[in-house]
């Protein structure tokens, strides 16, 4: 028996699977099987860009006896690492002569861009279409292969506990070897699903989950560890809709009461685990720390105590527009997100080393296309941001989307097109807040001499490469020639753009680098550059500075080797 995953990659308010990221979905499918008693060896694991672009990938699902597939956009997202599965593979895979299966969030409808309504694709070719749980169903399918028993089939809904979880996530971590870019994945890890609000946001797909299920410290611990031991040094803490409410405390308000010592735990044995590389968090919900500043602050001074630099405190905003907020039951007020912003910053805005990065920031979101907006919408964002600049507080990130409607949230029942109609102010916003907003506040973030370690070379744009840290949020990083994809280096920060820094490898070779990336060198123009390519080699700092006594400064982003 031939059992195949494909990883069509997933993209919810809670949960990224798009590449360098790994989701839950194919790890806990595979947990699922070897925890039943299917073997390791007859578990295959591949993504749709594997499927793709490599025959032999593609063999493990064509000759696969059974083919899982996860896929479910319900956040519109741009990608660099990798292109979600389209809903023509997703049909033409259900064609297979396998028995075929397939789950995840597409079972809330399909959609893969914002400003549209989600539609249902025919999964006619299928076997089994799994709403609720696809790992619930491959523990199902587990037992009936060795009980020899057919195999259920139709539109079947299968449900799993958090103790199930527990129990099934570290047995899948081995298929991450299988991933076309291991080691440099960032595994999503679960502490709990389901939303803590009476009333949920309009838009949001988390409330499908239900009721918050919270996992164990100890099972969270052996999931990492069997990652860890597996190869992973990357993880985020990000399957959860608000990272405070993990075993916190059900309140009078529409929000629970944070336990920091719950979440010092968590961290602290993550931390213990070996030579963690990341360790981020996802999803802090700002209403949290507006009804509880004192507990949030105390939480968040833990992460930002174990997590790694370049962390980022998402929030929630969507709109600064108290008529917005009103009609879509949004989680808090300008206000309260000024607050969170305040906190963190407090918090956070520490570095480990000179020039590193900052350990802990907030970021926000914006969603438009939300029932009520108007054109003075976009003038009350405007002002929020202009408001926290004027502070003098930071912000790692501002994310700017249009909404996805799927059948069954609120919002599906207020609107019929989900575009703005303001088209004119949502460009005029987005143009300020690239040119007003977004770079000034990268100058503040990443100044010009901040170096940025483990960057992973990703793909080309012209002359550049293009490079992440594997990180919740990583900044964009130009570098102004070609170097080999798939590598890890470090790189100082020489320049800015709206989202995006202009990096140079770190240190740089001075004997060795060529003439482009050496005038890259702050203070250091064509010219001199020519100069220095003329003059070289060098032996050392002093025979440099001796022929360029100007370029002191230079010598902290170079070496003579």
């Amino acid at each position: 028996m031939k059992i195949a995953i494909l990883d069509g990659y997933v993209d919810e308010p809670t949960c990224l699977g798009v590449p360098p990221y790994l989701s839950t979905y194919p790890r806990y499918i595979a947990g699922a099987l070897t925890y039943c008693g299917i073997p390791e060896e007859s578990i295959t694991y591949t993504t749709i860009d594997g499927f793709r672009k490599d025959e032999r990938e593609r063999e493990k699902v064509t000759t696969a006896d059974i083919v899982f597939v996860v896929a479910g956009l319900t956040v519109p997202g741009r990608y660099l690492g990798g292109t979600p599965i389209t809903a023509k593979e997703i049909e033409e895979i259900g064609k297979l002569p396998s028995f075929t299966i397939i789950g995840g969030p597409l079972q809330f409808g399909f959609s893969m861009k914002g400003g549209t309504l989600a539609r249902k694709l025919d999964l006619s070719g299928y076997n089994l279409i799994v709403k609720g749980d696809i790992e619930a169903a491959a523990a199902i399918v587990a037992e009936n292969i060795l009980n020899e028993k057919v195999l259920p089939e139709g539109t079947v809904r299968f449900q799993r506990t958090a103790k199930e979880i527990d129990r099934i996530a570290p047995a899948g971590a081995f298929i991450v070897k299988e991933h076309p870019n291991f080691p440099y994945i960032i595994c999503e890890i679960e502490t709990y699903r389901g939303c803590e609000r009476k009333k949920h946001c309009s838009y949001c797909t988390e409330k499908f989950y239900g009721n918050p299920e919270f996992r164990t410290i100890e099972g969270i611990e052996r999931e990492i560890r069997e990652l860890f031991n597996c190869g992973v040094k990357f993880f985020r803490i990000g399957r959860q809709p608000n990272i405070l409410g993990y075993l916190g405390k059900p309140s009078d308000s529409d929000f629970t009461k944070p336990s920091p010592e719950a979440i010092c735990t968590l961290f602290s044995r993550i931390r213990e685990i070996g030579d963690i590389k990341t360790l981020h968090i996802d999803n802090v919900n700002a209403g949290t720390i507006d009804a509880f500043p004192e507990e949030s602050e105390k939480a968040l001074k833990c992460i930002a105590t174990y997590d790694t630099e370049g962390d980022v405190a998402a929030f929630g905003l969507e709109s600064a527009d108290e008529t917005v907020i009103e009609k879509n039951n949004l989680k808090v007020a300008p206000e309260g997100i000024e607050k969170a912003i305040e906190i963190v910053n407090r918090v956070g805005r520490f570095k480990e080393r000179k020039n590193g990065l900052y350990k802990l920031l907030p970021g926000i979101n914006f969603l438009v296309g939300l029932p009520g907006e108007t054109k003075k919408t976009f003038e009350k964002n405007r002002n929020f941001l202009k408001k926290i600049m004027d502070k003098g507080l930071l912000l790692r990130r501002i994310n700017i989307r249009q909404v996805m409607v799927f059948e069954g949230t609120d919002i599906a029942d207020m609107v019929k097109k989900p575009k703005t109609k303001y088209k004119k102010e949502f460009e005029r916003f987005k143009q300020f807040v690239k040119e007003e907003i977004e770079l000034p506040m990268m100058k503040k973030v990443f100044p010009t001499g901040t170096i940025i370690k483990d960057v992973l070379l990703e793909a080309y744009d012209g002359g550049h490469t293009l490079g992440r840290q594997l990180a919740t949020y990583p900044i964009l990083i130009r570098i102004p020639e070609k170097l080999p994809l798939k590598t890890m280096i470090d790189i100082a920060v020489v320049g800015h753009r709206e989202r995006s820094v202009i990096g140079i490898p770190y240190p740089l070779n001075i004997n060795k680098a060529s003439l482009k990336l050496i005038s890259f060198l702050p203070g250091v123009s064509k010219r001199t550059a020519s100069d220095i390519i003329l003059k070289r080699p060098f032996k050392n700092k002093d025979e440099f500075l001796k022929l360029f006594p100007e370029l002191e400064k230079v010598v902290q982003y170079i070496t003579f080797e």
